[in-house]
C-alpha cells in the first residue's frame, strides 16, 4: 500500500512538473541576436537593425502584448519584419494582432508577408485592412495566388530602403533579386541558393518544431513546400530554427511566437529575432 502511495505521489509530482515546464516553455519569450556580414551591406547600412517576428497565431504575451512590445522597443529596430501567420485559420478575433500592431506603430517601418494560416483565415481581409490602417507594408509573397476575391497583384515585390546616402532592397519571394528576402516557408530557401543568390532570407513557419530535443533539434514540424490542409506534420524536418548557409546565401529561420495544432512548446521557446547588418 505504501509503495502505491509513493509511486502515485511521484507520478503526480512529475506530472505537475511537466505541466509547469510546458507552460514556461510556451509563454516565456527569448531574444536571439544574429549579425549578417555581407558585401551586399553598404557602409551606410552598417549597424542597421531588423527585428523579425513570426507566427504569432493570435497569441498574447501579457496584457495588450506588453511583454512582447517591451522586448521589441528595447531592441530599437530600424525596421520590423513580420514573416507570416499573424493569425490562425481558426482565429475568431483580431484583438491580439491589433494590440501588437498598434504598439509597434511609429516605432519603425513594418513589412509583412502572408503565411499559409493567414490566407485561410476568414479574418484575412479584415487583417489586411487593419495593416493598412497602421501603415504596414504588405509585400507580394508566395500565397498571393490563393486569395479568393482579394486583389494582391498591386502589392510591391520589393521596396527600396535608404540610409546615410546608401540603398538596399527588401523583397519577398516574388523578387529574389532583393538584398533581404522575406519568406514564410523555409522550403523556398534551397531555390534561392540554387539560383546563385547571396542575400539574406528571413523565414518562419516551422516554430522551431514546437517540440524539440534539448539541443534544439526539432522532433516534429509542419509540412512545407506545399499548400497544407488540416493537421500535417513531418518528423525531424530539414529546417527548424537558426542560421542556415547554402553557398553564398544565408537564411535566418525564426522559431516564431505562437503555436498551431499542438498548443504547447518544448525546448523551442517563443522567439524575437534581432538581426544586425554589418558591411563586409
Amino acid at each position: 500500500m505504501l509503495k502505491k502511495v509513493v509511486f502515485l505521489s511521484i507520478a503526480v509530482l512529475l506530472g505537475a512538473a511537466a505541466v509547469i515546464f510546458l507552460i514556461q516553455q510556451t509563454n516565456t519569450l527569448s531574444t536571439t541576436y544574429f549579425t549578417w556580414q555581407s558585401s551586399r551591406v553598404p557602409p551606410g547600412f552598417d549597424g542597421f537593425r531588423i527585428v523579425q517576428i513570426s507566427d504569432l497565431h493570435a497569441k498574447r504575451f501579457g496584457r495588450e502584448q506588453a511583454r512582447l512590445l517591451q522586448i521589441i522597443r528595447d531592441a530599437q529596430p530600424d525596421l520590423i519584419a513580420i514573416t507570416g501567420d499573424m493569425i490562425d485559420e481558426s482565429t475568431r478575433s483580431l484583438d491580439s494582432v491589433q494590440e501588437l500592431i498598434a504598439g509597434l506603430h511609429g516605432l519603425a517601418p513594418i513589412y509583412f508577408i502572408d503565411g499559409n494560416h493567414d490566407v485561410r483565415s476568414w479574418l484575412y481581409a479584415d487583417m489586411l485592412a487593419l495593416f493598412e490602417q497602421y501603415g504596414v507594408t504588405v509585400l507580394q509573397g508566395a500565397y498571393f495566388m490563393w486569395h479568393d476575391g482579394i486583389d494582391t497583384g498591386h502589392r510591391p515585390p520589393d521596396v527600396r530602403l535608404e540610409r546615410d546616402g546608401a540603398t538596399m532592397t527588401l523583397g519577398a519571394i516574388a523578387n529574389f533579386d532583393a538584398d533581404i528576402v522575406l519568406i514564410h516557408d523555409p522550403a523556398k530557401f534551397p531555390w534561392y541558393a540554387e539560383d546563385g543568390r547571396d542575400g539574406l532570407v528571413l523565414a518562419g513557419h516551422m516554430h522551431g518544431g514546437q517540440v524539440a530535443l534539448p539541443n534544439g533539434r526539432a522532433i516534429i514540424g509542419p509540412f512545407s513546400g506545399q499548400r497544407m490542409e488540416g493537421l500535417q506534420l513531418s518528423f525531424f524536418p530539414q529546417f527548424s530554427s537558426g542560421v542556415y548557409v547554402d553557398g553564398d546565401a544565408t537564411m535566418f529561420l525564426s522559431r516564431g511566437l505562437g503555436t498551431s495544432h499542438l498548443p504547447v512548446r518544448a525546448f523551442a521557446r517563443p522567439e524575437v529575432a534581432v538581426i544586425d547588418l554589418k558591411a563586409g
